[in-house]
């Protein structure tokens, strides 16, 4: 009787050691969210099937993530990322004046002052050029919060970090930033990802 206790604890144990090894990391390559993980709580993004060239391909691979994550919740290798839709990133704004009050002409403010610029721009449209669910992008676009997605993606050093048919590059540019903190919504820190590879110029 106890030989047998111990035979399906030893199998159970087994069952678990199995799951645990299945389990893929964040950016792995993957064809069903079942590759990434048995538990369901990392899915296969198929945003983007490409092949180990980083060419599109209806029979590539998409990576492992995690979607709506927040900073710092991403296993070791990730990072939780936040991604605009570039179609939709093509209202200028300027982030040092949106969402600020207007300066009075008669405050006196230092060159230094972001807001000084806001006021010799002579522009009332500035400091509001982004509706109330946007959000002014460093990059001087508006942004659409609500459409926005958020996935862990892989970290990386360099190239030589990333799969086949993707490469390493930083974020803070078209529409690809690091999740904003709750707790410091003006802090943008720049992570290096890895992201399909981008085509060269004339092919």
């Amino acid at each position: 009787m106890a030989s047998s206790r111990l035979l399906i604890v030893v199998a159970l144990l087994a069952q678990v050691i199995a799951l645990g090894a299945c389990q893929r990391k964040i950016g792995s390559a993957c064809r069903v969210s079942t590759d990434c993980s048995f538990r369901g709580e990392r899915i296969c993004d198929l945003s983007y099937l490409i092949d180990s060239n980083g060419n599109p391909d209806p029979n590539g691979k998409g990576e492992c993530t995690i979607e709506g994550c927040t900073p710092g919740s991403c296993p070791k290798e990730g990072a939780c990322i936040q991604v605009f839709n570039t179609e939709f990133l093509s209202v200028a704004c300027d982030p040092d004046c949106e969402d600020r009050r207007p300066v009075d002409p008669g405050d006196k403010l230092s060159p230094d002052d972001p807001q000084y610029k806001c006021r010799e721009l002579d522009d009332p449209t500035i400091y509001n050029r982004c509706t109330d669910q946007e959000l002014c992008l460093p990059e001087g676009l508006c942004a659409d919060l609500l459409s926005a997605r958020i996935s862990c993606r892989k970290e990386c050093n360099s190239d030589r970090g990333c799969r086949d048919g993707y490469e390493c590059r930083e974020t803070g540019s078209n529409g690809v930033y690091v999740a904003f903190s709750p707790t410091n919504p003006e802090s943008l820190p720049i992570e290096k990802i890895c992201m399909p590879v981008e085509p060269k110029a004339g092919e």
